[in-house]
């Protein structure tokens, strides 16, 4: 019998699962491993205590793993790439393979038929795979320049509309609701801390935004509709690319905006299908760790439970 590991490494948390050929046998989780976020040293600890901690709730040795992969934002970056598959390699046996974060996601979603995966978690992505096997991808490219409608570019987007407000005379809580999750003191602060270098974490501003949206905040809500917009554009590039006529497609969504947030879920749902009532969109539940699971499966040539 081999053994074998899926790791979803996120930008917030890194998940971890350890399994045979037909089932899986134990689990981690911990905090995130991304080595463009966290930097190398702390990216290789977390790492090495996930792995461990999979395979002792597994009860399985590292040293018995046939085969790994790891779903990662910035895999695209090859020398990221083999960095994050050397560190594994410290604690399990056996290849490591790393691959964008968007593959696993799509391969738990739709176990090799064709589909669209959107992803909105602190980054963001589409991915879609059609029929004949073609892949076409949108966003994603950082978040500094794309990322749309992300936890990160909720963030962003929040202290720019908050300044807006600020310059226009318009009232809203955003402003106390920042000043508390920065723990600052004024208005000004926000500014300076917003376009300091290295960059704040926007992402952890999402769940104070979604708060104050649920609470009434008006411009709190127009940034969540802002988002949802955004990721339903990127969406129907990919479909339309894909699938240029009417066809039925099968759209699944991923990652913590879409999970905690009905708001952005219904504006992207409602955008998604204007036009292309043959479009479904799904919102039950992915969980990518099981598409990297599969898929360090398939690199073995072990059979895949479908």
């Amino acid at each position: 019998m081999g053994f074998y590991v899926g790791v979803d490494a996120g930008g917030t948390k890194t998940q971890c699962a350890v399994g045979d050929e037909h089932s899986i046998l134990g689990r981690s989780t911990a905090t995130s491993c991304k080595v463009q976020r966290v930097g190398e040293a702390e990216a290789r600890a977390v790492l090495h205590a996930a792995l461990q901690d999979a395979c002792d709730a597994a009860r399985v040795s590292p040293d018995q793993i046939l085969r790994t992969c790891i779903g990662m934002a910035g895999a695209s970056d090859p020398k990221i790439a083999a960095l994050v598959a050397a560190m594994a390699n410290e604690v399990v046996a056996g290849p490591v393979m790393t691959v964008g974060d968007h593959v696993v996601a799509f391969e738990a979603a739709f176990r090799g038929t064709p589909g669209v995966i959107a992803m909105s978690g602190t980054g963001s992505i589409i991915y879609g795979r059609n029929e004949r096997g073609e892949t076409v991808r949108a966003g994603g490219w950082g978040p500094v320049i794309s990322d749309e409608g992300s936890a990160e570019w909720i963030g962003r987007r929040a202290i720019a509309a908050l300044v807006r407000a600020l310059d226009t005379g318009q009232t809203t809580g955003l402003n106390t609701v920042i000043m508390q999750a920065w723990r600052l003191a004024t208005r000004e602060d926000i500014v300076r801390l917003a376009n300091a270098y290295p960059r704040p974490d926007f992402a952890g501003l999402f769940p104070h935004l979604l708060a104050a949206a649920e609470a009434g905040d008006s411009i709190a809500r127009d940034v969540l509709v802002a988002a949802g917009g955004e990721l339903a554009s990127l969406a129907k590039i990919v479909i339309r690319k894909l699938w240029p006529g009417r066809h039925a497609v099968r759209v699944c969504v991923a990652g913590g905006v879409f999970e905690s947030s009905t708001l952005v879920r219904q504006v992207f749902s409602n955008s998604v299908r204007a036009g292309r009532p043959d479009v479904a969109v799904s919102f039950g539940h992915v969980h990518p760790v099981a598409g990297a699971l599969a898929i360090a499966r398939q690199a073995a040539g072990a059979a895949v439970p479908r």
